[in-house]
């Protein structure tokens, strides 16, 4: 409770001072302190602190060397139409030596990068969670482990070929695709029309309740070798044992206009339902008795992509303080479950 008022105090901070300018909290124990610039924010954080950014634009142009956690208000524009999507402006967001451990939950953004130069890379454990990302890399001659990915849209490339261990859950992916060794890949969408190998050297790894749209076939019988396949749905018409591929109840053959309520093309849309069809043989057919794809399994997809701290529905700000000297704030607060 003490925890849910603080982050409570925050946003309403953030929301009576930032009439002017947008201000970034961090928390450092139960001490905020307010910072004009992500630069400024990241720079004089300490690890284990909390960094709550508000909506608005913000630049980045320094590297993350220390466990940190930065939660935005969302990417979504129906849910985040009361205080605008957090998005970070950086061709890369880069997570460096120091950065294992932290997260990075509930923003937009353009790429995100494991390591940067020699001697700033292995990054571990780390949770990217219910962003909008165009794409994520790993600097060559290191790996990226243990890390978590859950309720994402990552619409461009993913490069961790030299990763291993990783976690997928619930993700939306709408182009090539490359998670590396021993990783666990459940309840995700592959929508990339249009694209043949689209698994790239991907082995060892288990791939479970996940929708994978056309291209999958030719994918499998390149370079990605090894892997377990199990209670997926496919658009194509694959058998297994497949190369050396393996896998058990697998759906196949389905029209890509019988899986989802609505949905058409190969990009992801905030207006369409990707909710399987009453219809559709992938209800209840997940490996752990849930849905396929990404409102199934442990990390079931959350309408409108919020972060799990309380959500700010509606704030209006007087512009003007009355003639007693008070400033008039209406707010509309909702706790968020997880």
């Amino acid at each position: 409770m003490k925890k849910i008022i603080i982050i409570l105090s925050l946003l309403i901070c953030c929301i009576w001072v930032s009439n002017a300018q947008n201000l970034i909290a961090v928390q450092n124990n139960s001490t905020p302190f307010f910072f004009t610039s992500l630069d400024s924010a990241i720079i004089h954080a300490h690890n284990g602190d909390t960094l709550y950014l508000p909506g608005g634009n913000f630049a980045l142009n320094t590297n993350i060397d220390k466990c940190i956690h930065i939660i935005g208000v969302g990417h979504n524009p129906d849910s985040t139409n009361a205080i605008n999507p957090t998005n970070i402006i950086a061709n890369n967001l880069y997570l460096i030596t120091g950065s294992s451990f932290g997260s990075l939950i509930g923003v937009k953004l353009s790429g995100f990068n494991f390591g940067k130069e020699s001697g700033n890379g292995n990054i571990t454990n780390y949770t990217l969670g219910r962003c909008n990302i165009n794409g994520i890399s790993l600097f060559g001659g290191y790996t990226a482990s243990n890390n978590i990915f859950y309720e994402n849209i990552i619409s461009g490339f993913i490069n961790l070929t030299m990763a291993q261990s990783n976690n997928f859950y619930n993700n939306y992916f709408g182009w090539l695709v490359s998670f590396g060794n021993y990783s666990i890949i459940k309840n995700n969408i592959f929508n990339i029309e249009g694209y043949t190998n689209y698994l790239i050297n991907n082995t060892y790894s288990t791939f479970e309740n996940n929708v994978f749209f056309p291209g999958t076939v030719s994918a499998i019988s390149g370079n990605s070798t090894n892997n377990i396949f199990n209670n997926n749905l496919f658009v194509e018409n694959i058998s297994f044992p497949f190369g050396n591929n393996t896998g058990i109840n697998n759906i196949v053959n389905q029209s890509q206009s019988s899986i989802f309520v609505n949905q058409s093309g190969s990009a992801y849309s905030y207006s369409q339902d990707y909710h399987l069809q009453p219809t559709c043989p992938g209800k209840n057919a997940g490996r752990d008795g849930t849905d396929i794809g990404i409102y199934g399994g442990m990390f079931p997809w959350k309408e409108g992509s919020v972060p799990f701290n309380p959500h700010i529905q509606y704030e209006q700000v007087a512009p003007l303080t009355s003639t007693n000297g008070n400033l008039n704030v209406n707010i509309k607060v909702a706790a968020q479950d997880h």
